[in-house]
């Protein structure tokens, strides 16, 4: 459906002062990660055509996804640690990783050792796996897309 051009800038006006307000209400920190968010999702759409790896369908996309949000806010969850621990060649690889975690190694099989118990090892080794096939599907889709 095509929207006249009147009701776009409509849309377009009320959007912002929207924005505008929920931020004023935001902590600084909040609306940081909010910010991050959404430039790693604008750089994702310029740089492989889609604004998330899950639509993309790369094999890991939707760990990558969350990984980078959670750093984005701050946050240490398995995502977060597996993306801090593949900074390298996720960058090299063009995805905008940020700042990340201290000791991700470490970090990330404790957590996994209190959730997984003596699986910690396996599920340790199948996340590095993932990575890596993510990383590679990845240069894959740049090499496509030009």
């Amino acid at each position: 459906m095509k929207l006249t051009t009147e009701v776009r800038e409509q849309f377009r006006r009320y959007g912002s002062a929207g924005g505008r307000k929920r931020a004023a209400r935001m902590r600084p920190d909040a609306r940081e990660a909010v910010a991050r968010r959404a430039a790693t999702a604008r750089w994702i759409r310029e740089r492989f055509g889609s604004s998330s790896f899950r639509s993309l369908g790369l094999p890991g996309g939707d760990l990558v996804d969350s990984g980078l949000a959670a750093l984005a806010g701050g946050k240490a969850t398995v995502e977060s640690l597996l993306v801090s621990l593949a900074a390298a060649r996720l960058r090299r690889e063009g995805v905008p990783v940020g700042p990340v975690h201290d000791n991700p190694e470490d970090r990330l099989y404790a957590l996994l050792s209190r959730s997984a118990g003596d699986l910690a090892h396996a599920r340790y080794g199948a996340y590095l796996r993932q990575m890596s096939s993510f990383a590679d599907a990845c240069r894959i889709a740049r090499r496509e897309r030009g």
